[in-house]
């Protein structure tokens, strides 16, 4: 059978130190895409100004039908972005899927006192929540606000790849609905040994492009020792069922 891969760690937008390759906008990533054979994910605007990131990103991906989007979050408290009760609304008129912080570059404490009201409207409405440890929020940072909001739907990138499995484990077992993304996972026979342990509900195929090869875990994941079921889950599956659990209503 075809695995159906749905990325969920994409991004475009001028180019930085950490990218291999420029991406500079959807129409090129949209080209990449289709000659790796990616059929759609979760695309993010890499520009630090988290309110024009936003509302460009919506207006790139209004007619899209395979992309969704991710918008940056901030505190309600300094009204930059729509409050709690606003967004979901928004985030489905402009065909966003799901929320991400980046409180080091855009200068907040990711704390409960701090972002607690919108991390409360999504672990309600269950929409994905990336806390992507290459974009300004450390793992401990990570874990805090997880530690408050337990049952939050989340993605957790964590950008560090050799070894990486005694730091990642912990989340699996502590919060339920966290999956982890696979751009960093490059641990050899990695993903098989996790599965003895985890259900692949828990994997969710991200390339890391153009900060990363856009094609790699695709041959991981095709040439892994699995079950292929677990393979179609992990390709573009699970992503698939979050983002349809998730309310916007």
């Amino acid at each position: 059978m075809e695995l159906e891969f749905l990325d969920c760690n994409l991004s475009y937008g001028p180019k930085t130190a950490e990218q291999f390759k420029n991406c500079a906008d959807i129409d090129e990533l949209l080209r990449y895409m289709k000659t790796a054979g990616i059929a759609g994910g979760l695309v993010t605007k890499s520009i630090n100004e988290a309110v024009l990131a936003n509302s460009s990103l919506a207006e790139d991906i209004k007619d899209s039908d395979i992309l969704k989007g991710v918008w940056k979050l901030l505190p309600s408290c300094t009204n930059e972005i729509p409050q709690p009760h606003e967004l979901p609304g928004l985030m489905k008129q402009n065909n966003i899927a799901a929320l991400t912080i980046n409180p080091k570059t855009h200068r907040y404490l990711p704390r409960k006192n701090v972002i607690g009201d919108y991390m409360e409207m999504a672990n309600e409405r269950k929409i994905p929540v990336i806390f992507n440890t290459s974009r300004g929020i450390t793992l401990e940072q990570t874990d805090d606000i997880m530690r408050d909001f337990p049952g939050l739907t989340a993605i957790l990138t964590y950008a560090d790849c050799w070894p990486n499995d005694r730091f990642l484990r912990p989340f699996l077992d502590a919060y339920p609905n966290l999956c982890l993304d696979m751009t960093y996972m490059l641990t050899d026979c990695g993903l098989k040994d996790l599965l003895k342990k985890y259900q692949s509900d828990r994997i969710l195929f991200g390339s890391g492009f153009p900060e990363s090869y856009i094609g790699a875990h695709m041959l991981v994941i095709k040439h892994a020792e699995i079950d292929e079921e677990d393979k179609i889950k992990i390709a573009g599956g699970n992503l698939k069922k979050l983002l349809r659990e998730a309310r916007y209503d």
